[in-house]
């Protein structure tokens, strides 16, 4: 049975391949016989017949599709090439097409607002360096190289205050010197900060001395409380902790010791101090301390502590062997000065170091009554005398006739 399927199988196929083989024979004798007449035809004709042609007439050919053109194209395009257009050699016209000029007043519609300003710019210079004489373009030459000039001036005056000299800073620069540093002022006729050491008024030896502490730049409070200072002046500085505020009150004090011959700190020692720094705990006095001999002892200036804690009459022999500066908490400088341990005869300077937390811990009345051991002859005028900034300044260079003055 499997036999007999498989022959019927191999019949069916043999029939197929012979139908394939005679349909491939009919389609061959017709191409043949359609070349035969069309070759009859050209030659009826007078020609050969391309094949081409022939495809296209008998098998169909791709009909070549007209070029749509859409509304929202700008330029008109014919049917025929450009290079055909004969109307170009005839009138000049054609080929250089007029620029629509509108004299400012408009632009055209569905044209780059942009190209049409800057072509409008170029047409205009154009046309007016054209008509220009020679003397209006000499005249137009100077105002270009005055306006240059104008704006490289302006671009060296805009620089940063860090790429300018010190007598070169303009008020903008030092405006802008102060944001950088976020220092805010207040008061009348303030001096400008210090923007490094080397641009400040100090003298070498103290600045040889700051160096040696390891201040390679002044600290924000530092930059404008000590000009403040080195005027005479009294002020109050608010500051963060650890930002320089003892150093701040410290360098214009030993600049103004240092003035004095040192003859007569010698002889005058029992006239007690010439500054006293205020703190209200015994730790924050020793930092001072510490502070203010590491700033005093190269310039040879003496510091005593008096605070508590430390036998009175080991102070009291400090005291009597002389010093410049004495720091102190409220409590036991009094007792010191009722003991008659010290006088503050020729006391000028005066520091309260953390001033607001020293008033909410009840000293207000220590440190009045501190104030009333010091002499009224050095209190400064209320007068216009004391406003004025040169004035305070030759006063501070005096030396002993200094006003006092009070910092916190």
């Amino acid at each position: 049975m499997e036999r007999e399927t498989n022959g019927t199988e191999d019949e069916e196929g043999r029939q197929k391949i012979r139908e394939e083989k005679d349909k491939s024979k009919e389609l061959h004798a017709i191409k043949v016989g359609m070349g035969a007449g069309l070759e009859e035809a050209g030659g009826k004709m007078g020609g050969p017949t391309e094949p081409g042609v022939l495809q296209e007439r008998y098998l169909g050919g791709v009909k070549k599709r007209r070029r749509t053109r859409h509304l929202n194209d700008r330029k008109f395009v014919f049917e025929w090439d450009a290079s055909e257009d004969t109307s170009i050699d005839y009138n000049p016209l054609y080929k250089e097409r007029h620029q629509v000029q509108l004299l400012g007043r408009g632009f055209i519609a569905g044209i780059d607002l942009k190209q049409q300003k800057r072509e409008q710019s170029r047409f205009y210079g154009d046309l007016m360096e054209k008509r220009r004489t020679l003397e209006e373009k000499e005249q137009e030459e100077a105002r270009l190289r005055k306006l240059r000039k104008k704006e490289a001036k302006q671009r060296w005056d805009d620089r940063h205050w860090s790429q300018k000299k010190l007598d070169e800073m303009t008020d903008r620069d030092w405006r802008i010197f102060r944001e950088d540093y976020s220092i805010t002022t207040k008061g009348g006729k303030i001096p400008n900060p210090i923007r490094s050491w080397k641009d400040s008024s100090l003298p070498p030896h103290i600045l040889e001395v700051i160096d040696k502490c390891g201040y390679k730049e002044p600290t924000p409070i530092q930059r404008q409380a000590i000009p403040i200072g080195l005027q005479n002046r009294d002020i109050i500085g608010v500051a963060e902790t650890g930002s320089g505020k003892t150093a701040a009150f410290l360098i214009p004090l030993l600049v103004w010791i240092t003035t004095l011959p040192k003859i007569d700190r010698i002889e005058e020692s029992d006239q007690g101090p010439y500054a006293i720094i205020l703190a209200p705990t015994r730790e924050l006095a020793q930092q001072i301390e510490e502070e203010t001999i590491k700033f005093g002892k190269p310039l040879g200036i003496r510091t005593v502590a008096v605070i508590g804690g430390i036998s009175r009459e080991d102070q009291g022999f400090r005291l009597r062997m002389g010093c410049e500066i004495v720091i102190a908490t409220p409590g036991r400088l009094i007792d010191v000065l009722e003991n008659r341990y010290l006088v503050l005869s020729r006391c000028t300077y005066v520091v309260l170091d953390e001033a607001d937390r020293m008033i909410d811990m009840g000293f207000e009345p220590d440190v009045q009554k501190i104030l009333e051991h010091m002499p009224v002859t050095n209190q400064k005028p209320d007068t216009d005398e004391a406003e004025d900034p040169e004035k305070m300044l030759a006063n501070f260079e005096s030396g002993k006739h200094k006003y006092r003055q009070v910092g916190g």
